[in-house]
């Protein structure tokens, strides 16, 4: 529904926004959001974005980050191969 595709742009947005180093408690609130309802489509559309928070030059996001990918693999494992190159 349209709530879905609202609350998918708005945690996608929050996790953009610690990639320049501003907002990164904000993500990390974002992220435990994700990890505590995620889906498998919410896990697919946000791959990209916890994906890339792994480089993040702050350990809590990283950290956090990592944890919440183990989350989401459990609900979309084909993602595990999608981004095992990028996550090794």
């Amino acid at each position: 529904t349209e709530v879905i595709l609202l609350t998918t742009n708005l945690l996608k947005k929050e996790l953009r926004g610690a990639v320049g180093g501003n907002g990164v408690y904000e993500a990390g609130l974002a992220i435990n959001c994700i990890s505590n309802i995620v889906t498998e489509d919410l896990g697919r559309d946000l791959l990209p974005e916890l994906t890339n928070l792994t480089s993040h030059p702050r350990p809590y996001l990283r950290k956090k980050a990592v944890l919440c990918l183990f989350k989401v693999f459990c609900k979309y494992p084909q993602g595990l191969r999608l981004t095992f190159d990028k996550i090794q």
